[in-house]
This record gives structure tokens, sequence and C-alpha cells, in this order.
């Protein structure tokens, strides 16, 4: 989704600016950070595209999809990079404790690729590095960026009670399917559209995607043995899949014409 015209042009004179500054006297960072606060037009700017490309009709957080996203999150830190304060690919929208108390300045990547180590969903498929066990609500990873993602965000702590919330949204997710289902039968396509309508926009939207994609995975009927007996036929229904499911990555692609 690209950025209005004069947001993205305000913010690579930004950028340039913050790269005149000199890096080995420690000036950059600084600058940095005293632009970053004054630059209130920008910051809410991209806070509302920000809020249009993330799940939730009131833009849940790219991290945890659990709440509101009330922060820009800077993926890779200022005190990583000040290069990357202003650049349009390297904001999420986040809630306050993924973007301060978990992940906050945190940085590592990958030491023969310098891939990062956290998962961005406008540069990788999460579900490429996450399962979700629907029956615990728990996070496995097959791979080291899933693995340090559920780690560094604490996708699976008690404390953050997502597991709990996720077997909610899940119960949540089946009524709302049979829902959807039954208005179907009735040709009420109002009563379709608010219940697609919940299953695109309420928070843990992850556990539907989640949900779809296991759905159509090999060995399915043993995945998903617990669920309701007409559970795969309709999530495998073309017709709701091509409705909500989301691809990834989101894009944060700026316009290229002006």
């Amino acid at each position: 989704m690209p950025l209005p015209d004069p947001t993205e042009k305000r913010m690579e004179v930004l950028t340039e600016r913050i790269g005149q500054r000199d890096e080995p006297s420690g000036k950059r960072k600084d600058y940095a950070d005293n632009l970053w606060k004054n630059e209130g037009d920008v910051k809410e700017s991209l806070r509302d595209v920000l809020r249009r490309m993330a799940p939730g009709i009131l833009g849940c957080c790219m991290y945890c999809g659990s709440t509101t996203g009330s922060d820009i999150e800077h993926f890779e830190p200022r005190e990583s990079s000040p290069l990357q304060t202003f650049r349009w690919t390297n904001h999420l929208l986040a809630c306050g404790p993924c973007n301060s108390k978990y992940k906050g300045t945190w940085w590592e990547c990958d030491a023969e690729t310098g891939e990062p180590l956290l998962i961005d969903p406008t540069r990788d498929d999460p579900f490429a590095h996450l399962f979700l066990d629907l029956r615990n609500g728990i996070y496995r990873s097959p791979t080291v960026k899933g693995k340090t993602t559920i780690k560094v965000l604490g996708l699976n702590l008690d404390e953050r009670q997502f597991p709990v919330a996720r077997q909610l949204a899940r119960k949540n997710a089946w009524q709302v399917l049979r829902n959807w289902s039954r208005a179907r039968y009735d040709d009420d396509k109002n009563g379709m559209r608010d219940a697609l309508d919940v299953l695109r926009l309420y928070p843990f939207a992850d556990v539907w995607q989640a949900m779809l994609r296991q759905a159509v995975m090999p060995g399915a009927d043993i995945i998903m043995r617990d669920e309701p007996p007409w559970a795969l036929a309709l999530l495998r229904d073309e017709e709701l899949r091509a409705a909500t499911l989301v691809e990834f990555p989101v894009s944060v692609i700026p316009a290229t014409n002006h």
C-alpha cells in the first residue's frame, strides 16, 4: 500500500538529512531521534496507512495481532540504523507491549545471510515460520526465524494470555462460520457479509488465517480431528477462502509514479 505523495517526499528529504550527519560522532542517532519526535504530520500519515494495512477494523498489532496497534514500530531500531528512521519499508504498527517491553531495541540477523531473525509480515509469510496448535493456542515453529519471533515477542507466554485468547477466538470463529453457512443457505446476503466482516476484522485474525491454511494441508483430517464434522468442508469453500484469506507478505512498497 503506497503512502500519500507528500508524506513519501517528506520522508525522502528527512532520510537525506539524516544521512548527512556525521556517523562516527554519534550525532546521526540524536538528530534522527529529534526529527522523529517533531514530525507529527508524517507520523500521523504513516499511522493512518499502517492501520489500513493491519488486521482488525482499528488496526491490530502486526506482531501479536491481539489488540489495537497504537505505536509506529521501527522494525530495524533507530539504535541500530538511524538511516532507517523514515524508511517506509521499516515501519510496522505495533501495540505498546510488543513495541516497548518485548521487542524494544532487539535486533539480530543471521550471521551467514544477513536476514533479520524476526518475522516481518511485509517481507515474510508468517505461516512459513509459525504453526498454530489450534487445540491449545500455542505457536510452534520449524525455523530459527519462527522460534526467535515466538521468544522475543512472548507469543506463548502465560503473562500475555495469548494461548487462552486464541482458543476463545477459535471457538468464536466456528460460531461465526456456522452463521455464515446458515445465511448462505437462506440466501441472506447481509448475514453473509456481516459474518465475513467479523472473520476478517476481529482481533487474533491469525487464528482464522491458521484455520484456513491448515484445512488444505496434507493430513488436515488428522490435524483438525477435534473440530466439528462440517468444519473442513466449509474451510475449503472457495467463496469463503476468496473473501477472507490474506496473502503475505503485506506490501508496503511506496508509489513509483508522482
